[in-house]
């Protein structure tokens, strides 16, 4: 990973955190971009029965499965039975960090259910009556639409010079004493509040509460003793990353199709769906002297519904042919986000005010570091040392923020080729809207079980510029085939390839993603069941902080400091699909 090519993502993160700060320091605290949620619950996996898994996840054009209640509604005005269908299934998830000094890997198992529901068909015959109408089937399904479950573990000796006391430091930047004073006297809402209760940063104009800028937001803090680049001379020796995710996406949909002809299919749904995501990380720094052990533990989960519409039809001008068509709106969300943190720190380390400062003032300025890169030095500091040791712990209640999404719309196209009775060829071309994601509507709701509690209102300018700044529209791919081994039997393989929404000059890694399927199928008259196999594999990052600031090099080129993991994952599940015909 070229580090040059990532200063465009920096000063993107640097831009968010402008534009996002209201006039509160307890905003800080939260994990810097909710654009990231409506990235996340936007990507989606190859959906549906293990029939149309083991196919790639294509068939808008193919029509006669429950998976149309998601793929394309039209689709099922070609079910002539009414049936129940169940799914099972089973993901092992594993994942391999790289780089420089890093090493690690991890993995788990799970089962999960990717499907149930029921299609109730009104088909009508070609030869009752006069009219072309020939009916069509109603359905109700539950869908697995995408997967969180992961673990990612690393241990970093790559001697990168930064530590989460900087990301503190920069948390603490906008905050006044009086309000720093106030979140060590009480429970913390801010990293930075954290961090000075258990004395890992200081301000570097310490005042008393009777001074006349006692409460002015523009203080600067700082932390252990470090060298004039702003990075602890206590060096990390050991950085450990624990990083487990979980839960799922999941849509109920209602559809209709109906069958005009025998040639023209029309269909729509109502997707209402459901978002259940936890992420907990477990960071730790460890040292040879002084600060030994630096911990900080975050629970990250969000909850929430959304609610989508879909329109769908299919063509058949022959009998070997089949052309499809589909539209989604945006899906629209109503999300709540809980999060705690715990900071830990065990050690023993001395801290004179004056001795910092006198080691800090060379040649007329101070190297203190401060995001804007101002040279402060403090003539009056107290010359007299502080002494803390042992292992303190600071946590705060948690915080719920709720606030309103939309993901992006989507439209697809389809053709399917038939081989007699011998098979098929099907192929889905997927456009994704990035374009119209957005956010709105944030409250953030502190101190909720107390006499006390606040509410803020949130600002998503920020998010929103990243998110018509850094994404692009994508385009997805599917493509499967069915080959009929006897009477009863098929034979399934398939293929999907997932563009990565993030536009080239903003990525860290490309994370696009590839699926390769296969599967067998068995048919009669009143039942079947089907086999499938997704293998899938993809890039992503990992970071236990981040940071605004940047070490520019003597050449004035921009160099990325803070610890960004490479993490390659890749996915195998297996999948069971049973359906009574009635």
């Amino acid at each position: 990973m070229n580090t040059k090519d990532l200063i465009k993502p920096i000063l993107l993160i640097a831009l968010t955190l402008i534009l996002t700060f209201p006039a509160s320091a307890q905003s800080e605290f939260f994990p810097v971009g909710y654009y990231r949620d409506v990235v996340r619950f936007s990507q989606q996996n190859p959906t549906g029965s293990a029939r149309v898994r083991a196919l790639g996840g294509a068939g808008v054009s193919l029509g006669g499965d429950i998976s149309h209640t998601m793929l394309n509604p039209a689709g099922l005005g070609f079910m002539r039975k009414s049936e129940y269908h169940v799914s099972l299934g089973v993901g092992l998830t594993n994942s391999t960090t790289s780089g420089e000094g890093i090493s690690g890997t991890a993995g788990q198992t799970r089962l999960f259910v990717p499907q149930i529901g029921a299609v109730f068909s009104s088909s009508k015959s070609s030869t009752t009556g006069s009219s072309k109408w020939r009916g069509g089937a109603f359905a109700i399904s539950f869908n697995r639409i995408a997967d969180f479950n992961s673990d990612v573990s690393y241990v970093d000796r790559s001697g990168n010079p930064t530590s989460l006391l900087n990301a503190f430091e920069e948390s603490a930047y906008g905050a006044s004493q009086g309000f720093m004073d106030e979140e060590k006297r009480f429970s913390p809402t801010t990293f930075a509040g954290m961090a000075y209760q258990l004395n890992l940063i200081k301000p570097v104009f310490d005042r008393s509460s009777g001074s006349a800028d006692y409460h002015d937001p523009n203080f600067y803090y700082y932390t252990l003793d470090r060298d004039t680049d702003g990075f602890t001379t206590s060096r990390i020796t050991e950085r450990t990353h624990l990083v487990e995710t979980r839960g799922g996406q999941y849509e109920t949909s209602f559809a209709y199709g109906g069958n005009f002809d025998d040639k023209l299919y029309i269909g729509a749904k109502v997707g209402i769906q459901n978002v259940n995501y936890t992420k907990n990380s477990q960071y730790v720094e460890l040292r040879d002297t002084d600060l030994t052990f630096l911990g900080l533990n975050e629970r990250f989960r969000t909850t929430g519904w959304g609610i989508n519409l879909q329109t769908g039809v299919i063509w058949r001008p022959i009998d070997a042919i089949r052309l499809g068509a589909t539209i989604t709106s945006p899906t629209w969300y109503a999300l709540t986000d809980y999060y705690q943190a715990t900071t830990t720190r065990n050690g023993s380390y001395n801290w004179n005010d004056a001795t910092y400062q006198e080691k800090h003032f060379k040649d007329g300025q101070s190297y203190i570091y401060n995001p804007d890169g101002l040279d402060l030095y403090n003539p009056n500091a107290e010359d007299k040392d502080y002494r803390f040791s042992g292992r303190e712990s600071s946590a705060h209640d948690e915080i719920r923020t709720r606030y309103n999404m939309n993901t992006p719309w989507k439209a697809s196209g389809g053709v399917s080729g038939f081989f007699g009775k011998k098979g098929f060829l099907t192929l889905d071309v997927e456009y994704i809207g990035y374009s119209a994601m957005q956010l709105n509507k944030g409250t953030t709701y502190y101190y909720e079980y107390t006499t006390n509690p606040v509410e803020e209102m949130l600002n998503f300018t920020g998010d929103n510029a990243i998110l018509d700044e850094e994404y692009r529209n994508t385009i997805n791919i599917r493509v499967g085939g069915e080959y009929r081994l006897g009477k009863s039997f098929m034979l399934r393989a398939g293929y999907a390839y997932y563009q990565d929404p993030h536009k080239e000059e903003y990525r860290f890694v490309d994370q696009s993603r590839s699926f390769y399927s296969g599967g067998l199928g068995y048919r009669n008259n009143t039942f079947y069941a089907d086999f499938s196999v997704v293998h899938s594999r993809w890039k992503g990052t990992e970071s236990p902080y981040q940071l605004e600031d940047n070490f520019v090099d003597g050449d004035g080129n921009t160099i990325l400091i803070y610890p960004i993991i490479d993490v390659d994952y890749s996915r195998t599940e297996f999948q069971l699909s049973v359906g009574k015909r009635f």
